[in-house]
């Protein structure tokens, strides 16, 4: 009987050691199939699968991973449970790899264009993580001979992964103005309507195949007998100006005074101005186009710096309204401080940004006017208008700034000024300062941070209520936790940032036409896309009908620039 109850006795202690050594080396087995730290790629799923190179049927996440927003790159500290009772800390990385996407939009332009911005070059872009930045990948391109071209921009996301588009160029170098043949000069007497500037002259040009040419018969006084001078000027869409000049002999009649056409009629060119003044906006859109920066101050600089460079100043003996004013600065490039005003003005307004005229006051025998334009959400004093001592132009002054006897203004009647608006100055000792450097609010890189608290839009997975059966005699099987698993900060991930694009094969240039090489004196003519912006209406014309005639002293204006 002792003999039968100790080989039960030896049976049993063999039992329970196999089945300790089972428990034992059952975890051992587990440890070696269970993966510590998985990443997967942003918008993907997270499956308990990946965390086990030969997954248990029972594996679970005791971890509520319902709330995690795999959109959102991060590091999170997870419990699995597996093998009946095995729990388990195990990482979680979501990390953003994959580059955006995009197609090239191809780009025709003249040399002389501004060349368009990037993000204009490529369209459809798409990026998980967003797109931080697109750029030309070797800098602004720069044409100098007619042909095709691929141009690399480079699309780069929040976390520095990045891919490049090649776009098509077309490109066309044309830096020769229109041609006009059949030009002759006119001789006419009492009655100018006979005249016919356009018969039998032609304009052509090597690309353009529609050039146009205009007519500028202002400086000719059909009243009087004298030899004038009439003005032809072609243009094309490249911006190239051409100017001709032809003669017209005047001959009135019993009218022995021969006029040398020195001095300007003021009823002539009152009138010439007046019914012209619509053709200024045309003109206008066709300056602006070469005008374009990256932003409105940009804008803003280029329109006074081409106002106060290609506009020289002449004294206006005569009444003039905004749009004749400007007309005569766009077709004539001359005027006084009233023509350089309307011209700013109306390019600003095609641009679309905010602007007002400021007038000067007190008068004190010399009127004055400039602009007040809105930039970086600020008022600034700008004016375009050429001074003997101060050759630069005045842009983004503050009131302080803009101090001198010829800027004085009634601050009641605008806007606060940036930099602590007066409501009255004057100056009695004028100090000019030098040219402001624009104020360029630029927009910070956007740096891709670790988002802590993920955002709860998984739709949770049904969750697995796990009972463990062990053999032996073991604590009860643990309850998945219901609380949404807090992100680790990552100790050996360094903040993202874009990586370096891999060299791409350049491609070859096409062999070019023939083409002079562009002369480095001569202007450029840039011009973008549309811009986004809706330009103000314009302002009200002069009627259409003929004008009634006021006498000349009451169109008469003082001289700005008398006594300087």
């Amino acid at each position: 009987m002792i003999k039968i109850i100790g080989r039960i006795g030896a049976v049993l202690f063999c039992a329970a050691v196999i089945a300790a050594a089972w428990y034992f080396t059952s975890g051992n087995n587990a440890d070696n199939i269970l993966i510590d730290e998985v990443v997967i790629e942003a918008g993907s799923q997270i499956n308990i699968a990946d965390f086990f190179s030969e997954c248990p049927e029972d594996a679970a996440f005791l971890t509520d991973v319902s709330g995690i927003d795999t959109d959102v790159p991060a590091v999170y500290s997870l419990k699995v449970f597996y093998n009946k009772h095995f729990e388990k800390d195990v990482v979680l990385r979501i990390e953003d790899r994959t580059a955006p996407q995009g197609v090239a939009v191809p780009q025709s332009l003249y040399s002389t264009w501004k060349m368009p911005d990037a993000k204009k070059c490529v369209d459809g872009l798409y990026d998980l993580s967003g797109i931080a930045e697109v750029k030309f990948r070797d800098g602004l391109p720069e044409f100098k001979k007619t042909g095709e071209y691929e141009v690399p921009v480079s699309v780069t996301d929040l976390y520095g992964n990045s891919t490049v588009i090649k776009v098509p160029f077309s490109v066309t170098v044309d830096n020769k103005a229109p041609v006009l043949k059949g030009l002759h000069d006119f001789e006419v007497g009492d009655d100018p309507h006979e005249l016919d500037f356009y018969t039998g002259i032609t304009v052509s040009d090597d690309y353009d195949k529609k050039p146009v040419f205009k007519v500028d018969d202002s400086r000719v006084n059909y009243s009087k007998s004298g030899e004038y001078t009439i003005f032809y000027r072609t243009i094309d869409e490249a911006g190239n100006i051409g100017t001709y000049k032809v003669k017209i002999k005047v001959t009135i009649p019993g009218d022995d005074e021969e006029n040398t056409g020195e001095e300007e009629d003021l009823e002539a060119l009152y009138y010439y101005y007046t019914n012209h003044a619509e053709e200024s906006y045309g003109l206008a859109e066709n300056i602006l186009d070469g005008l374009w920066g990256a932003n409105d101050v940009e804008t803003a600089r280029n329109i006074f710096e081409w106002v106060h460079s290609s506009i020289g100043y002449m004294t206006i003996n005569y009444y003039q309204s905004y749009e004749a004013a400007a007309f005569r600065g766009f077709a004539s490039r001359s005027g006084d401080c009233y023509v350089y005003f309307s011209c700013c003005k109306m390019l600003l307004d095609l641009a679309g940004i905010p602007n007002m005229m400021v007038t000067r006051y007190p008068v004190t025998g010399n009127g004055h006017f400039w602009n007040l334009v809105k930039l970086n959400g600020e008022w600034y004093h700008c004016d375009a208008t050429k001074f003997m001592y101060h050759p630069e132009i005045f842009f983004m002054c503050t009131d302080d700034e803009i101090d001198d006897s010829h800027h004085q203004f009634d601050g009641y009647l605008y806007p606060k000024r940036a930099g602590g608006s007066r409501e009255y100055k004057s100056s009695s000792d004028p100090s000019p300062r030098a040219t402001n450097t624009p104020k360029v609010t630029t927009t910070p890189a956007v740096t891709p941070k670790v988002t802590n608290t993920p955002k709860v839009t998984v739709t949770p997975a049904p969750k697995s209520t796990v009972t463990p059966t062990p053999a032996v005699t073991v604590s009860p099987a643990p309850v998945p936790s219901t609380d949404a698993p807090t992100p680790v900060p990552p100790t050996d991930t360094p903040t993202p940032v874009p990586t370096e694009v891999p060299e791409q094969t350049e491609i070859a240039l096409p062999t070019p036409v023939d083409e002079p090489e562009p002369s480095a004196d001569e202007p450029v003519t840039l011009r973008p896309d549309e811009p986004e912006n809706t330009p103000a209406d314009k302002p009200v014309s002069e009627p259409e009908d003929e004008p009634s005639k006021p006498s000349i002293e009451d169109r008469i204006k003082p001289d700005p620039y008398a006594g300087l």
